[in-house]
């Protein structure tokens, strides 16, 4: 009976182990971020208002970073001090922007399967301005949570 009760809690204890770990919806490595309807690319550059969408190039790969609170860093794969997140500019709809990782809001949350279909992606702690969608040659933060987003592997 004691046996029992003590694989009991120790099952207890495992699966609320297993529900407190976050996730991870993608895999570290070096990624495209494909708009999954146009097929465009969200590309490094572009200063302060950077979301800029163009041809998969060169410019395209981002290297993705779990971190242990469930969200990722999208790391320029070019120059890895620089990361994926709010631009500082105070416009609508908010833009994303390239900026030294950690000055600015730069955590994301991916919501998807891991199975190669498309994801939303959102700013931990800031999903009530919106998950990033395309607008036009640019990409911003005014999404309403669809799943929008490829992330192609490429190394």
């Amino acid at each position: 009976m004691r046996i029992r009760s003590i694989v009991s809690l120790a099952a207890s204890a495992v699966a609320v182990l297993a529900l407190a770990t976050p996730s991870q919806a993608v895999g570290n490595g070096y990624y495209l971020i494909r708009d999954a309807e146009s097929g465009t690319c969200l590309n490094a550059g572009g200063g302060a208002l950077g979301g800029q969408l163009g041809d998969c190039g060169q410019e395209s790969a981002w290297r993705v970073v779990n971190l242990p609170d469930g969200s990722v860093l999208f790391r320029e794969a070019n120059d890895e001090s620089r990361c994926l997140g709010l631009s500082p500019l105070k416009i609508f709809p908010p833009a994303v922007a390239e900026s030294e990782c950690g000055n600015a809001p730069d955590r994301w949350l991916v919501n998807g399967p891991s199975s190669g279909e498309p994801v939303a992606l959102s700013l931990k702690g800031l999903a009530s301005i919106g998950t990033l969608t395309s607008r036009g040659d640019r990409a911003t933060l005014a999404g309403e949570g669809e799943r929008e987003w490829d992330l192609v592997r490429v190394g």
